[in-house]
């Protein structure tokens, strides 16, 4: 769903922790996902995508705006919420 956007700037990343690479690689040759992978085996990111109080961390969007802050957080995938929050974010 990113991709529409993504001559606008839009950028999507994929964050593992933990996982074996053939794992990783089983998933994106399942699912044909197109967009990079970070591995984050040490957990560092932990206390930005994860904070107190937002519920169970998996799964979980991070969108951040223009500026590099982090706008919003969400624990389920709700495309056509994602999608407005995009464009409202592209808007600004």
């Amino acid at each position: 769903m990113w991709q529409p956007y993504q001559d606008q700037g839009v950028k999507v990343w994929g964050l593992h922790q933990g996982e074996n690479p053939p794992e990783i690689e089983d998933f994106i040759e399942q699912t044909g996902v197109t967009f990079p992978i970070i591995t984050d085996d040490g957990y560092t990111l932990d206390k930005v995508a994860y904070p107190a109080g937002v519920g169970y961390p998996y799964p979980r969007d991070v969108i951040v705006g223009k500026d590099l802050t982090i706008r919003a957080i969400r624990n389920s995938f709700n495309p056509s919420e994602i999608e407005a929050l995009i464009e409202e974010l592209l808007a600004e």
